[in-house]
């Protein structure tokens, strides 16, 4: 029998992702249960569940190792995936802000170019320095507001190209705890938040929303949609799904996404 492979969240969207499965009648057992396995069951034949990352569900669905998974409309854009994944449903559930926060003590820095006009075009003592774990969305970020590459300081960057330079603009790959990293290692950071309550109580301010409103998706590989074998386990997970999202959509064929 054809096996849809489905990935679902770990940490952070755990605990609502298990509560969302539970409202669309699609709840797996040894999911969010204090189960130690990352391998729940669903009684749906021909669909295997495995607990993921949500960080790491978009491009594992992108290579192909998993036919469908929810995660994050950050981590979607942060992958980098749209040519492989689509998004097909929005779930509503986890939502946060990417914001970038800088200093609130920096009364001229209100927005995000004023942060690359403090730095970019002044000669100061050292490169603007942007710690975050969305190294995509933050070249972005400053791509959009320069015509600098940025350097990047990170364990893997070598994996692509080595990028330590003199630029004015460093990213620096955060592995958490990244509102900690201002004023003394950091000048500025992109980070998720629900209620900005821990930036505050670290001495930040938020000057732009990088991503806003970012919520938990529905994704699914493109190739797995034109799978005649796939599709009905792919819609019947998406219709049970849409059945729990906010205004109740309609069921509509998942594969007018490709």
């Amino acid at each position: 029998m054809t096996q849809v492979r489905f990935a679902i969240p770990k940490g952070s969207l755990e605990t609502k992702a298990a509560a969302f499965l539970d409202r669309a009648n699609l709840r797996p057992s040894g999911y969010a249960d204090g189960s130690r396995s990352y391998r729940p069951k669903l009684d749906i034949p021909g669909l295997t569940l495995k607990v993921l990352r949500p960080q790491e569900i978009p491009y594992m669905i992108a290579a192909g190792f998993y036919d469908m998974g929810i995660s994050g409309i950050d981590w979607y854009l942060e992958s980098e995936c749209q040519s492989n994944v689509d998004d097909v449903l929005d779930l509503g559930f986890g939502r946060v802000d990417i914001v970038l926060a800088v200093p609130d003590v920096w009364e001229d820095v209100n927005s995000s170019a004023d942060l690359f006009r403090k730095f970019v075009d002044s000669t100061g003592t050292h490169p603007l320095r942007i710690w975050t774990e969305y190294l995509n969305l933050t070249e972005s970020l400053v791509r959009r507001h320069t015509d600098l590459e940025p350097s990047l300081y990170s364990p893997y960057s070598r994996l692509h190209v080595e990028r330590r330079s003199s630029s004015p603009v460093a990213i620096f790959h955060s592995f958490g705890a990244t509102e900690s990293k201002p004023p003394e290692d950091g000048d500025a950071i992109i980070d998720n938040t629900e209620t900005g309550r821990t930036l505050r109580a670290n001495g930040l301010k938020i000057i732009e929303k990088v991503v806003p409103n970012s919520t938990a998706r529905l994704l699914v590989n493109r190739r797995s949609l034109r799978n005649h074998d796939k599709q009905a386990i792919i819609q019947r997970v998406r219709d049970a799904l849409a059945s729990a999202a906010p205004g109740r959509r309609e069921a509509e064929p998942v594969f007018g996404h490709i």
